[in-house]
């Protein structure tokens, strides 16, 4: 059986990363989010065993999927891709970036700026990302920055590469004038139990918009 999502898609792109329970996938496929990403890196201790995987993306469809990996090499990922049927491929090495890219998938690189460094150094990254990636998740924990990188991300302008504000997201914020966005996914309280917080709160509001 399969869950349907009905209704209008929402006015920005979504992505829903560290799915890991039925409830927010069932949630956020009939929000009409875009992509639902599972951690699945073989070197997690939170890692989405691939029976929890088929069992949870079997029942929602309308949305694409996303292997999320942080340190896995290509002989990991490729292992992976016998296991959990993916769309999209995403790491956060930018030295693997070319090498990941012949395995087939399209990918997302998941960059992080926690200095004025980092922040320095994003154009040249993107120009750099740009065609051997489709999206870039741009996250920080650094809130110093995060009007800095908001700018950036909002006047970035390249049909071939999508940037996501991935940090800082909230329901208040001006979403319209971003690209896309990715917001975290919680553990369940327990099975069926979840309060979905500050993503049920934002994709009301984008819908509202």
């Amino acid at each position: 059986m399969i869950f349907n999502a009905y209704g209008m898609a929402l006015k920005t792109f979504v992505k829903i990363s560290n799915i890991s329970s039925l409830s927010d996938a069932r949630y956020c496929a009939g929000m009409m989010v875009d992509l639902l990403g599972f951690n699945i890196d073989p070197s997690s201790e939170n890692k989405v065993t691939s029976t929890d995987y088929r069992e949870i993306t079997e029942w929602v469809s309308g949305v694409s999927f996303v292997g999320e990996f942080e340190n896995a090499d290509k002989n990991n990922i490729t292992r992976a891709l016998g296991e959990y049927a993916i769309d999209y491929i995403q790491i956060a090495d930018l030295s693997a970036v070319e090498n990941i890219n012949l395995l087939g998938k399209p990918l997302i690189f998941q960059l992080s700026i926690e200095t004025k460094e980092d922040l320095d150094k994003l154009k040249s990254e993107l120009s750099y990302l740009d065609g051997w990636v489709r999206i870039v998740v741009i996250r920080s924990s650094n809130p110093a920055l995060f009007e800095a990188i908001d700018s950036q991300i909002g006047c970035y302008n390249n049909a071939n590469l999508r940037l996501l504000k991935g940090f800082g997201v909230t329901e208040n914020d001006d979403l319209a004038k971003f690209p896309g966005l990715e917001m975290e996914a919680t553990e369940e309280e327990k099975p069926g139990f979840k309060d979905y917080g500050d993503i049920m709160d934002v994709l009301e509001s984008i819908e509202k918009t």
